[in-house]
């Protein structure tokens, strides 16, 4: 179903140590995409691969995934 999205919320599950901030996500028309930017800070030291959750939140709904990153000293 091709409907319009709603301006929403991006959050992103981090390690212990880390931080991040939440983001807009600016409304969508269908097939339109945006890129968004979080910003994450990583604790000192840290180094090894983690599991990073993005939640996107609009109009009462959520979608989440997640991925794999490698932080290198």
């Amino acid at each position: 179903m091709e409907v319009r999205r709603d301006r929403g919320s991006m959050d992103l599950t981090v390690p212990g140590g880390w931080t991040t901030s939440r983001v807009v996500v600016p409304a969508l028309n269908p097939g339109q995409g945006a890129n968004v930017q979080v910003p994450v800070t990583v604790s000192a030291g840290a180094s090894g691969s983690v599991t990073l959750t993005a939640t996107y939140r609009a109009s009462d709904k959520q979608a989440s995934g997640s991925a794999t990153v490698t932080v290198t000293p």
